[in-house]
């Protein structure tokens, strides 16, 4: 390398002796003198390479138990937030029933179960139909206070009615999509790439945990995130019609920071006959909601992007869906992460089988049973319940509310 610049230097006519200086000073090569040969670049011998060596500096920081624990304990504290928040949220509710219903006042506690659930479930219809017709009152008062055109206040109207008018399976997944949303925004900043994969994106190697968490919120790709939003939207209204708001999102979480925890693992154990890639999506927790549908509803049927035209049974298309990630990891491809694949998928159904059973029940008759202790120490009222109940699944009467009247002019 120094004598092919040493000869090309030869080559060019000498206009400037400064700039010639300038250059030999500002380069990074070294050219030195052919007479003069440094010390140490004289006769050394270099002993060979082992046959197996490989350079460890090339692998990174192999951590096996430090994201491990850190994604049980954020899993083991979002199911503790959704079960103190759900107790809150049923708590309220039976205060209002006890408080309202005619039915509870004439008999006491002598209901029977079925009464009881079906006054709980008209007492959280009215309060669904108050809060809407609350945020309308708010929205039609802050559009009659603004100065603008009746055109856009008519638009801010259609949409905050529609906002108000949504069930709450589908205000959940619009709040998780539009934090994907934002996040896949980022993405396309390019003066934000370094940042966002240093925090939003997952390397086996890295020393952060916390990208076990946003890695399942992060999307680069149009295609990739497009695919896992109508997944997430098809698979989540049912799941969470079933399991309610809280225990829906912590099931979500857990099983996008689990399926990322066994993508970890298995990518460094196997470090040495494939190469680390990072991972990003919400793969491995839409895979969870897909099975857990299998579940529920194995005879449903859906329709895969590369064959629309041909309806396939969940019950026949997760185990096909299953066996091409298992095939992908046999075979070592690399187009998707196939580990957090198969991951979230096993996540979901354990979860559909045994987990409301032996997780989120006893979680919510512990955390009413703490409360309740803490209201009697400190003289409060601490009636009981039952706080388990499950919804039956009736139509819902959305109620329109009237126009205001700026819509009319």
């Amino acid at each position: 390398m120094n004598r092919f610049l040493i000869l090309n230097t030869k080559r060019a006519p000498l206009v400037n002796r400064t700039a010639y200086s300038r250059f030999i000073a500002t380069s990074r090569v070294n050219i030195r003198p052919r007479n003069v040969t440094p010390p140490t670049m004289q006769t050394v011998a270099i002993p060979p390479a082992p046959k197996n060596w490989r350079n460890v500096s090339t692998f990174p920081h192999v951590r096996y138990a430090g994201p491990i624990i850190y994604g049980i304990t954020l899993s083991a504290a979002s199911f503790i937030t959704a079960g103190i928040v759900f107790d809150r949220n049923q708590q309220t509710l039976w205060d209002r029933v006890r408080n309202h219903s005619r039915q509870w006042l004439m008999f006491g506690s002598a209901q029977d179960e079925e009464s009881i659930l079906a006054e709980l479930w008209q007492e959280k219809r009215a309060m669904l139909t108050e809060k809407r017709q609350l945020m309308l009152q708010n929205l039609a008062h802050r559009l009659d206070k603004l100065n603008i055109p009746q055109d856009i206040k008519r638009a801010f109207w259609m949409m905050g009615e529609k906002l108000a008018t949504m069930s709450e399976s589908e205000k959940t997944l619009a709040g998780i999509i539009a934090i994907n949303t934002v996040v896949f925004a980022l993405w396309q900043i390019p003066r934000l790439t370094p940042f966002m994969s240093k925090w939003f994106l997952h390397l086996p190697g890295s020393k952060l945990n916390i990208t076990l968490l946003t890695s399942c919120f992060s999307h680069q790709e149009f295609f990739h995130f497009a695919l896992n939003m109508v997944g997430l939207w098809s698979f989540g209204k049912v799941i969470h019609d079933t399991l309610g708001r809280e225990q829906f999102l912590a099931m979500y979480l857990t099983t996008g920071i689990g399926a990322n925890i066994v993508s970890h693992v298995c990518s460094l154990a196997l470090r040495n006959s494939r190469p680390l890639a990072p991972s990003l999506g919400a793969s491995g927790a839409v895979y969870g909601l897909v099975a857990s549908t299998a579940v529920l509803h194995p005879n449903s049927s859906i329709s895969l992007i590369f064959l629309p035209m041909i309806p396939i049974k969940l019950g026949y298309a997760l185990p096909a869906i299953m066996g091409f990630d298992l095939a992908g990891i046999v075979f070592k491809w690399r187009m998707f992460d196939h580990f957090a694949h198969l991951a979230g998928a096993s996540i979901g159904m354990g979860y559909m089988y045994y987990g409301e059973q032996h997780i989120w029940a006893p979680l919510i008759r512990k955390i009413h049973q703490v409360r309740e202790n803490s209201s009697n120490n400190n003289g409060g009222k601490g009636d009981g319940g039952n706080f388990l109940w499950t919804e039956p699944r009736q139509p819902e009467k959305v109620q329109t509310s009237k126009w205001t009247s700026w819509i009319g002019k």
